[in-house]
């Protein structure tokens, strides 16, 4: 009855105004994938772990059959295109030359990394290589979950629920995390701080995610490619560091260092997920990144450490680990209900 109920509803069989048939799918699927174990944040959860996805990926972990025309969205990893949500995961084209998984990761990083606009705006290469292999981490562990399925598989009104991408919030949740990969602080609250400090006289990179210093005096000869500073030590404020032969500017006002490997870990707000499926995307992009900033407020600024120490591992490790595996079961449905229905 409740498939009857879905289908009616959204093949339009039904004498109802647009808008309140939306609504009574939005309840009655918020029931059905609610009575199926999953969460109020299956939308955030499956998007999180589709951003980066390929054809390649989807073969491995869920099934060999899969081709171009595939229907499972994932984000643009070219950050220069406007069109942010793919509606088809692309090839990654993964060197076969490589035996091993872990040097075909290595070798999709490190023959993009001089692209200035290619995958995660705020990432060094090393972060790169620790965001792929944590991806895959989570696409194995759903896979597990992928073949419970397939021996006892979810209801069809659960499926049709799960895989409509516009009214259950996963193309809401893509669009959103886009953004937030290719301009960091957009939904912080402080982006305009941030565009003013521009303004002031900082370099905002946001083709690196780096806040260049201001020139040391001069007479100051810093040697980046020995980590070597051949001058007395620069004035107060001024942060030398030799690991990445990078300048630092002193401290910018907190939220300022920005780094989206998972953007922000808080649940979000009620009041928040609402206004986000309410929103509309569409329009020319510096358009829609003035709207999102003003009217996407939900404080994320993201990671808090850079992976360029132990302590930053251990942030890092500790984020990926603290993941609940109700997220990788939530994918392990919708891939199997887009998959297999």
């Amino acid at each position: 009855m409740i498939g009857l109920l879905i289908a009616a509803l959204a093949s339009n069989c039904l004498a109802v105004p647009v808008d309140l048939r939306t609504d009574l799918l939005k309840s009655v699927c918020r029931d059905e994938l609610k009575a199926g174990g999953l969460t109020d944040l299956f939308a955030r959860n499956v998007a999180h772990r589709l951003h980066s996805i390929s054809v390649e990926d989807i073969q491995k972990y869920f099934s060999a059959s899969v081709g171009e025309e595939n229907n499972i969205p994932t984000v643009n990893k070219d950050l220069g295109s406007e069109e942010r949500v793919l509606p088809h995961a692309p090839h990654t084209e993964y060197d076969d030359g490589f035996t091993t998984d872990a040097l075909k990761y290595l070798d999709l990083i490190l023959r993009n990394m001089d692209k200035a606009h290619y995958s995660i705006t705020n990432f060094s290469v090393l972060e790169k290589i620790a965001h792929v292999l944590h991806m895959n981490e989570m696409w194995s562990r759903a896979h597990s979950h992928y073949q419970a399925l397939l021996l006892r598989p979810p209801t069809p009104e659960m499926c049709l629920c799960a895989t409509n991408t516009d009214l259950n919030g996963i193309n809401q949740e893509l669009n959103i995390l886009a953004l937030k990969i290719k301009y960091p602080g957009i939904t912080s609250g402080e982006y305009e701080k941030l565009k003013e400090m521009g303004k002031q006289g900082y370099d905002v990179d946001y083709s690196y995610g780096k806040l260049d210093a201001p020139q040391p005096p001069a007479g100051y000869d810093v040697d980046y490619s020995y980590g070597k500073l051949d001058a007395p030590q620069p004035p107060a404020g001024y942060d030398v560091d030799y690991s990445y032969g990078k300048l630092d500017a002193p401290q910018p006002p907190p939220g300022y260092d920005i780094d989206y490997t998972y953007g922000k870990m808080d649940n979000p707000s009620a009041s928040f997920q609402e206004k986000l499926m309410e929103f509309d995307f569409t329009g020319k992009e510096s358009e829609v990144v003035e709207r999102v900033s003003k009217d996407l407020v939900d404080g994320d600024h993201g990671m808090a450490k850079h992976l360029d120490s132990e302590e930053g591992w251990a942030y890092w490790k500790e984020k990926m680990t603290g993941m609940k595996e109700i997220g990788n079961y939530e994918l392990a449905v919708f891939m199997y209900c887009k998959l297999n229905q």
